[in-house]
């Protein structure tokens, strides 16, 4: 079964995203997963857990995860079509970034 998409045309570089509308289970797991394993826990002496240290940027690997994994395709000003991946993400305006973000399924306002 296909999913539903969306296109997006990024308003500074003029890259057209085709964007899923809803992440399956296993997407979203896969972005909970980044924040899970940013933590890292000890044991006091009496055995409880306690929170050792957090790798602060659990967040922003989130972000990159949830936008490379809501993306089905990009294709460039030019017509051609780029590689969904981090760096291609790395290397967008600020601006296009923040637009894809919201775009994101779950960050759309809900249909009456």
């Amino acid at each position: 079964m296909e999913r539903a998409t969306e296109e997006v045309a990024l308003l500074v570089s003029g890259i057209k995203a085709e964007v899923y509308t809803y992440y399956l289970r296993g997407e979203r797991k896969a972005i909970e997963a980044i924040m899970f394993s940013s933590a890292q826990f000890e044991q006091d002496e009496s055995g409880t857990p306690k929170l050792k240290k957090v790798d602060a940027s659990y967040r922003t690997k989130m972000e990159d995860k949830a936008v490379l994994l809501a993306i089905k395709s990009l294709i460039g000003k030019a017509g051609d079509e780029l590689e969904v991946k981090l760096e291609t993400l790395d290397n967008l305006p600020a601006e296009d970034f923040e637009q894809l973000q919201k775009s994101l399924p779950g960050n759309q306002p809900k249909k009456k």
